[in-house]
């Protein structure tokens, strides 16, 4: 199976309010945390792992 990689922050076309788990919230911000380590200006976005992960599930799932 392809590997999950998170997309470099990008712009969103569409506005949307969704509500997360408090673990899962907090998963997502490590995540996006650890990815802009070292770097000189935040590359990575709680939105952009969200966008990421939503076209990697519609890849993958069964039509």
């Amino acid at each position: 199976m392809e590997k999950f990689t998170m997309k470099k922050s990008s712009e969103a076309n569409i506005y949307k309010s969704i509500r997360f788990p408090v673990d899962i919230n907090s998963k997502i911000i490590e995540i996006v945390d650890k990815a802009n380590e070292g770097l000189d200006k935040k590359e990575y976005s709680f939105n952009g792992f969200v966008v990421s992960a939503c076209e990697f599930a519609l890849r993958h799932m069964d039509k």
